[in-house]
């Protein structure tokens, strides 16, 4: 096995004060942003070694808002060469809350959650 940080997203209570905060008082750089015009809003942004996506309410039809996503807290997005390996290699799926699937942002995906409900998710990007 190889777990590899890839980066944290956080769905903030304000999207502007948490983007702002990052920016401005921690210094991080924004990596690229999107939406507008009444779209929901995101950004990745760069603290070096970290990553942070972050990213207003918005709708999915996958199971991103039901079992990858905890209120304000952040999940923590793991990156694995070979997803359908990794699954394969857990002793024990009681603790999955996400099975695998492809995601709408292009990679997939399954979501296991910790003892104290922190919620953790391997990735691997999908083939265009």
């Amino acid at each position: 096995m190889n777990d590899r940080f890839d980066h944290l997203f956080i769905e903030p209570a304000s999207f502007d004060a948490t983007l702002a905060f990052y920016r401005d008082t921690l210094g991080w750089t924004i990596d690229f942003q999107w939406g507008s015009a009444g779209e929901p809003r995101g950004a990745q942004l760069n603290g070096g070694g970290v990553r942070l996506v972050i990213a207003e309410d918005h709708p999915a039809d996958d199971h991103s808002k039901s079992g990858g996503i905890q209120g304000h807290r952040p999940t923590l997005h793991l990156r694995v060469d070979d997803l359908d390996a990794r699954y394969a290699a857990l002793p024990d799926r009681a603790a999955v809350v996400v099975h695998p699937e492809s995601t709408h942002w292009g990679t997939r995906w399954f979501v296991v959650r910790d003892p104290d409900g922190n919620l953790i998710a391997y990735e691997t990007p999908q083939a265009r």
